[in-house]
């Protein structure tokens, strides 16, 4: 491994304030065709947990059927590092980044899943957290958790 891989880690604070302010994370499944499949999907933290949401149907939903493992990957860049490199492959990046190892399933308690729908409802469009949700809505959506088994956040700047 890397020197900067083991020095370079984010504490679990810092982990945490990047798992709040990210809009997006990228969610990789196994799929049955034996291909990684990744996607970007706004998602919500929070007791230690991920949450998305999105259709009922589909190949992630069908991945996370077949096999619950997962990585959930979120990075933020700030700059190149470039300055007074004259070598192309010494420019670097500064950046946060977190890896997250779980379990996917898909929540089927009406409870959790108001709860989780209601936190991504507040996150991304707070002016309409005090409406009310359609029960419909509620019960037609897919929500997925994601029990994080591994984390690790690195950095560089």
């Amino acid at each position: 491994m890397r020197h900067r891989t083991k020095t370079h880690l984010l504490s679990k604070e810092q982990i945490e304030a990047l798992f709040l302010r990210a809009k997006v994370g990228r969610l990789g499944t196994f799929s049955q065709d034996a291909f990684p499949y990744i996607l970007p999907m706004h998602f919500v933290y929070f007791e230690d947990k991920i949450y998305m949401h999105g259709l009922p149907k589909g190949k992630k939903i069908d991945n996370i059927m077949f096999n619950p493992n997962v990585c959930f990957e979120i990075d933020e860049m700030f700059s190149l590092l470039h300055e007074g490199v004259e070598n192309p492959c010494d420019v670097n990046t500064a950046f946060n980044s977190i890896i997250a190892n779980g379990t996917a399933s898909i929540v089927t308690d009406f409870d959790e899943k108001k709860i989780a729908l209601s936190k991504i409802v507040e996150k991304f469009t707070p002016h309409l957290a005090d409406r009310e949700m359609p029960l419909k809505m509620i019960n037609t959506t897919a929500v997925i958790r994601v029990d994080i088994l591994t984390c690790a956040g690195r950095y560089y700047k």
